[in-house]
């Protein structure tokens, strides 16, 4: 073992430097920007224009995660996934609002989407979440019924993502609190989009949650 891990030495999950001893998965330089930033509701409260929501938390910066972020979603490094799924977990817990949410929503890919990337990455990512915290997950809510293209800037972020999400089934939600979920928020088009559909349930609560915010 000894042997091993002189050849093969663990490395920051984040900047890939070798870990220090004592440092797990994260070396001590990155953990400065954990979490992202304390204003992150502020700034997206003008934002997210559809719903009125409870509380929204970001985690990280893309710009610290993208390359963990990258080899997960498009790598199918499911277990690099899972691993920030616990991070961020470890972070929820410390919001006093996430006792008070009655279930996780991951944000769906279209099936077309999810079949050449084999997995949707918010619904990984979302039961990690609800395993640590014990929270159930919801994944049958609402569809993508339109494979939009790449959002590559945000000027037609909003164009790509109209009408693309329809309620699927009927779930009970009436004055139930949800935490809606994905893996990076950039100007919100998404989030607009899909909670959209949730308007018409009887006293929803939403709050947001999102593993890194690339804006």
């Amino acid at each position: 073992m000894f042997l091993f891990d002189i050849l093969f030495p663990k490395r920051c999950l984040f900047c890939g430097e070798v870990l220090a001893k004592g440092e797990k998965n994260i070396c001590l330089n990155c953990y400065k920007y954990f979490p992202y930033k304390a204003n992150a509701e502020d700034e997206y409260r003008y934002k997210i224009t559809e719903v009125a929501f409870e509380h929204l938390d970001i985690f990280l910066d893309y710009a610290h995660c993208k390359t963990p972020i990258h080899k997960f979603k498009y790598g199918g490094y499911i277990s690099m996934g899972r691993l920030l799924g616990e991070l961020w977990a470890e972070h929820l817990k410390e919001k006093e609002w996430i006792e008070s949410v009655d279930c996780i929503v991951p944000i769906p890919l279209h099936r077309n989407k999810l079949y050449e990337r084999g997995f949707n990455q918010s619904e990984v990512l979302g039961r990690v979440l609800s395993k640590k915290l014990g929270i159930p997950i919801v994944t049958n809510l609402i569809e993508r019924k339109v494979n939009n293209p790449p959002q590559i800037t945000a000027e037609n972020r909003w164009e790509n993502v109209r009408d693309v999400f329809v309620l699927k089934k009927k779930v009970d939600l009436k004055d139930k609190h949800i935490m809606v979920i994905d893996d990076v928020i950039t100007t919100s088009a998404t989030t607009n989009y899909f909670v959209k559909t949730l308007r018409g349930i009887k006293g929803l609560k939403i709050s947001f949650a999102y593993l890194s915010s690339n804006y």
